[in-house]
């Protein structure tokens, strides 16, 4: 195979190829682990696209889900594999570069300089 034949970023992107995930792993970046978390966080997605994309990212071990037993009830929790805590860079160079790079009309830059330290320290830092 010759070197110019081969794209690693079109083999991460096939990877990550599902329109939830780098959105569900921000999620997980900032503490939500549950099912309703997830929902409450991206109401356009549905129930049915949520349970298939996490069943997706267990598969390929970014995600572990944990089933807890509880007295009145059972309860899931998702949680990054060291896999998935790897893509905190990807995450952050995509948040900074939507924050430098696109027409964010609705920021101004006070805010945006707040979200750029907030991702860098949920992100980086964290």
């Amino acid at each position: 195979m010759n070197i110019d034949d081969y794209c690693p970023v079109s083999e991460a992107l096939n990877f990550f190829n599902r329109k939830w995930i780098l959105c569900l792993l921000m999620d997980m970046f900032r503490g939500k682990k549950h099912f309703s978390e997830f929902q409450e966080a991206n109401p356009e997605l549905s129930n049915n696209t949520l349970s298939q994309t996490l069943k997706y990212m267990e598969n390929v071990s970014l995600i572990k889900k944990v089933n807890i037993k509880e007295k009145t009830r059972n309860k899931t929790e998702y949680y990054l594999t060291d896999k998935g805590l790897k893509t905190n860079k990807i995450l952050y160079e995509l948040s900074y570069f939507a924050l430098q790079e696109l027409d964010l009309k609705d920021l101004n830059s006070d805010f945006n300089k707040k979200l750029e330290n907030y991702y860098r320290k949920t992100l980086l830092d964290g």
